[in-house]
This record gives structure tokens, sequence and C-alpha cells, in this order.
């Protein structure tokens, strides 16, 4: 692959984004002349090895035909055999490798279907059926790429499901395996806490997740040279039907065998690593090892983007280390959940010691640096990583970087405070702006210097500086379009997928504006498999507290299409779940069908009153209602 000077005519007459800058240009052809092409060529074999089936780039439509819910057609401006100076050159690569999609063959009973979603969906050959390990991350495109296995090897029945972890992209397909494919008493296994995790991660705070999500994932990007390219596990997620399951049998010890349709499996527990739930899994006969998450062909998060709990690096590094003591002496071949597998025991076994020690030096390192006063503005910045570690392509930072999980370490032991009590109590973002503005001399002036810093290529600091004209005055363009403009440059050099994800939404907002989402940000599946009592919390979270601070009374809720009942009460600001049954003394019960309880729970929409019976205090339930603030799914972000 070469560099193409021509960046080429504006996509759309309308199309604000630029082109790279003379700074970037340097900064991007430094990054294509340290890559080392022979560690490429070694990746892309990986990635094309045992390919049974080409399925070329998949789309997958949705139930409305007209709109994919996935579609790696879009990708296809990767295939052309220059790299533009509007992408990293490392990052280009890696997404021209996740365009090797299809059917693999892992070992003769094990298989893997890549590309179909962000994640990968794999097959094991049991006596019976075939053993699926993780669902991808909806119906549809489960119900594709199971579809896409059937047409090579013929009609195919799913014996069990295997979930490997808690993240939504690993079961939202269950029901798209179940529904069509599976035999009649199909076992799912999943790791302990695996039901809770899941609900958990994805309910409470879905909407601000959903919102995050958009700009880590880069939703609303173009898929071009200047727009999303990859998000080094994969392209993204796909957009279909999110399901759930109950049926689950989890699997409850560090360490247990168990025989599936006659294939023997060791399941290794590694709890609160890259998932809170999570476990590996070791195929004897295969002499095969499914490393979950715990291994990619990229640097991961240990705090993502879009926000989730603070991940583990001691206890990911002995997850692996445990698996190399038990199957190291063995194993012929590690496979992951995303990106593709390894093979040969001594690649094998160097594979997973360099991803266990690169999230062990960067906890060890950060530590070294607290312990000297440094703070979590510095301590990223601070490390220098050996080239023992940095040396192969897969410890690269394609997906999570060593700033942000520095970052994650250092909040993990110590939080967000710095220490010095100047940062206790800061000034609000738009208070300090102002006066930030003010001190050095009006906007005209900052702009002015701006763009002189700009013209030198210094696009952080025009980023940070225009940051606050915008906060003291939002409908300041000038200062929106240069500080869209610095995003765009910080973007085009990121080696990380969701970094340029989300420097190039907040230059896409910036000129733009948000684009609005809309409808519940959790599907009516999963809310099925809540408990009544986590969805009416859903409920609590939306209760204006001030206003409901005085109130106190009991509600009974009557969910008949759930044959659920329960006991609720407003006291003390807060909406609180009592138990499963009803209250004699509740000021008002309301019955209503599921439909409108999830309606209320996650959307805007009014409850169709005719749907709601009401016995006792009609005024009272009106009174709750009138104390559910508004969800706002796409608040800002670039802007207060």
């Amino acid at each position: 692959m070469n560099f193409n000077n021509n960046q080429g005519q504006e996509r759309i007459n309308n199309d604000l984004r630029k082109n790279a800058t003379r700074k970037t240009m340097l900064i991007n052809e430094e990054t294509y002349r340290k890559i080392d092409w022979n560690k490429i060529t070694v990746e892309n074999q990986l990635a094309k090895a045992g390919m049974q089936a080409n399925a070329n780039l998949p789309v997958v439509k949705g139930e409305n035909s007209l709109i994919p819910v996935w579609d790696l057609k879009k990708y296809a401006f990767l295939l052309s055999n220059y790299i533009p100076h509007t992408v990293n050159p490392k990052l280009w690569v890696q997404g021209n490798l996740n365009l090797n999609t299809g059917l693999f063959k892992v070992t003769d009973n094990i298989y893997q279907v890549r590309g179909f979603d962000l994640a990968n969906m794999t097959f094991i050959k049991g006596d019976t059926g075939w053993i699926v390990i993780d669902c991808l991350g909806s119906k549809e495109t489960a119900e594709a790429a199971i579809q896409f296995v059937a047409d090579y090897f013929g009609e195919l029945s799913i014996s069990a499901v295997i979930i490997t972890h808690s993240h939504e992209d690993h079961y939202g397909g269950i029901l798209g395996v179940l529904d069509k494919f599976a035999m009649e008493n199909v076992k799912i296994y999943a790791p302990l806490n695996f039901i809770h995790s899941a609900l958990e991660e994805n309910v409470n705070v879905g909407i601000a997740m959903t919102r995050r999500g958009i700009y880590m994932y880069g939703v609303e990007l173009p898929r071009d040279e200047k727009g999303q390219i990859d998000n080094g596990i994969g392209k993204g997620q796909s957009t279909g039907t999110v399901t759930f399951t109950r049926e689950i049998e989890e699997i409850k010890e560090e360490y247990e065998k168990k025989e599936i349709d006659g294939v023997t499996m060791e399941f290794q527990l590694v709890l609160d690593t890259e998932a809170p739930s999570e476990m590996l899994i070791y195929i004897p006969s295969e002499h095969s090892l499914c490393i979950a998450e715990l291994c990619n062909a990229t640097l991961h998060n240990l705090l993502t983007l879009r926000g989730a709990k603070i991940r583990d690096p001691i206890a990911w590094a002995k997850g692996i280390q445990k698996s190399i003591d038990l199957w190291g002496n063995e194993l012929t071949s590690v496979f992951g959940v995303h990106n593709w597998p390894r093979f040969g025991n001594q690649y094998c076994i160097e594979y997973l010691e360099k991803q266990r020690d690169f999230y062990q030096y960067l906890n060890d390192q950060t530590l070294r640096l607290m312990n000297r006063g440094y703070t979590l503005e510095e301590v990223g910045r601070m490390i220098k990583v050996p080239q023992s570690l940095t040396d192969e392509w897969y410890n690269s930072q394609f997906y999570g970087t060593i700033i942000h999980n520095a970052k994650a370490v250092y909040q993990k032991y110590l939080g967000w405070y710095s220490g010095n009590p100047v940062d206790l109590n800061k000034l609000l973002p738009v208070d300090s702006a102002k006066k930030y503005v003010e001190f050095m001399g009006g906007p005209n002036c900052i702009l002015e210097k701006a763009s002189k810093s700009f013209e030198e290529g210094d696009y952080q600091w025009v980023a940070e500086v225009t940051k606050h004209v915008i906060y003291a005055d939002p409908s300041n363009t000038e200062a929106k379009h240069l500080c869209a403009d610095a995003l765009e440059q910080l973007g085009y050099i990121a080696e990380s997928g969701p970094w340029r994800n989300e420097y190039l939404m907040g230059a896409q907002e910036l000129r733009y504006g948000i684009i609005p989402t809309k409808g519940s940000f959790i599907s009516n599946d999963v809310l099925n498999n809540l408990s009544l009592g986590d969805v009416l919390y859903l409920l609590s979270i939306r209760l204006d507290g001030v206003k409901a601070g005085d109130l106190n009374y009991k509600m009974n809720f009557i969910i008949s299409d759930r044959e659920e009942v329960a006991s609720t009460e407003v006291k003390r600001g807060i909406f609180r779940y009592l138990n499963d049954k009803l209250a004699e003394d509740a000021d008002v019960s309301v019955t209503m069908p599921k439909e409108i309880l999830y309606e209320l729970a996650t959307t805007n929409k009014k409850p169709i009153s005719s749907k709601i019976s009401i016995e006792g205090d009609t005024n009272k339930w009106n009174l709750f209602l009138s104390l559910q603030e508004p969800l706002n799914h796409n608040f800002n972000i670039m802007t207060p």
C-alpha cells in the first residue's frame, strides 16, 4: 500500500470536512515509515487462514428490508491500494484486515464466522449438532451468520450455546440462534453473574451509554476516507434487534469441566476482567483455547469511552497466566471473539504472554508514577513502553490506548481528584469559560491566536482554547468551526479507531448539529427478562427528587400480562420498590399491560389512559407521572 496525495473531490457540495493539513500528512507519513510490513504479512496470513467460504462484504437487512442493520459494502473503499493522508496508516491496515469475512476453519471441528457483526460467532461440531460460542449483537445478524454456515455445510441444528461474557455484542443475537436453528432442549451456558451483569451494564445508564456510544463507534459518521474506518476489534455494532434470555446455566466454579453434546469443555472463570462476568473455554480434543476478550489483535480498554465500570488489569493478566498454567503445554491454537486466531504452541504462548504483560505493565507503571505524585492527566502521557512489548502488531493501540488505560488505573486506585485543592470544587465549564474568554482578551483575540496555532499544527491546544469560546458563547460559529477543524486533524492521525471516531463525531456535531435519535434505549426482549422491580427502578431514576421530597404515599402496580404485582412508595424524594405483594394501605393501584409500563420506563410517550385502570387516588398517580423527567437521548456533548 502507498500514500496518494490526491484527496479527491468533496463528497457532497455541503461537505465542510477538510483535507489533511501539511502537519497531519507529515505525521502520518512518519507513522507509515515505521511500520514493520513483515508483521502485517503475518497478520494478513492469519486473518485469511482457513477460509472455507468468502462472505465478501455482507449486508444484513432488518424487518424493513430497505434499511440494513449491517452493511460492510460501505467499507469497500478500504480495499484500494493506497492509504489516504486523512487516516492513520496503521488504522487503515487494521481496517483492511477486518474485511476478511466469511467462514473460517480453526481446527478440524472448530469454525468461525467473521464479518457479520462487531464480534465473531464460533461453531464446534458436536455429536448431534453444532455448539455455538457467542451470538453476535442482534437477532438479524445472528440468523444471517448461521444461515451462511448452513449454506456451506447444509442444514444444521444448534445443540448448545455458550456465551463468553456479558457484553451485548456477544449475547444480543441469542434469539436469532434459538428461534430458527436450535434443537429441542438446547442448553445455554454463561459465566457466573452473567444475567445480573448483562442487564445492569446496559439498562440503568442506557441513555447516556447509547449517546456516548454513538461517538465511540462513529455511528453517524460517513464510511469513507474522512469518516469512520474501523474500531480495532471490528467495524462497529449492528443496529438490529437486541434479544436476551434467562434460560441460562451459569458456570459457577473457577475451573469447571463439562461434556456438551459429546465434546469435553474446560471452563475458566475470569470475572472482573474485560467484563464483570467472563469465562474462557478450552477444548482438549482440539487443543484449542477460546480466550474470549482477554486477548485480541489490539490493546483493549480498561475503561471504555462509552462508559462502564473500570476493568482490573491485574485480574486480566492473572487470568491469562492461569490459562497458560492450565493448558499452555498442549494448546496448538488460540481463538478470540473478535479478530482472528493464532496457531502453533510456541507462537500462541508468546501471544498470550505479550498481551498479559502489556496489561500488567500499564498497571504497574501507572502506580509507579502515581507514587511519585503524578496526576490523572500526566500518567498516561509519561508511560513509555519497551520495544519488547510494542514490537507486535497485536499490541498496537487500535481500540484501547495507553493514555486512557493509564487514566483508568489511576481512577481505580485514587479516583478523579488530583490531590490539589484547586481541583476540589472547580467552576462549572460555562462559568469558567466566560472568565477565561474575558481574561484572554475576548473571543476575537482568542480566535486570531488560535488560527495561528492551527497553522502551526498545535491541534490539541486549538481544540482546548476554542472550547472555552464555545462554552462562553455557543452561537459563535467561527469558534465551533475552528474547533471542528482541530478535532478533525486529531482524528486523522489517531491510531485508535474509537479515538478517531470521537474526534470526528465532535467535529461533525460542531458543524452540522446533533442528528436526533428516537425511541427506547432498551429492547422489549431485554425488559421482559428484567425483574419487575428492576423495570420500576427505571422510573425511580427519572423522578425529580426535590419536587417529590415532601411526598409520602404508596402505589400498587398490577402488570396483567406479566402476571406480576408490586407495591411501591414515593417517600423523601425516592420512588422505591417494596416487594412483590400488593400493599393493603396503598393510596392508589394501577393496572396496565407491560407494553404501557415499558413505554413509561423507557420513552417520553404519554401513556394511553384507556389501557390503564386506576383504583384509589387518581391525583397521586397523575402527580407521580408529572414528576417523571423527560428522557433526553440527544443531550449536548460539544456545547453546553
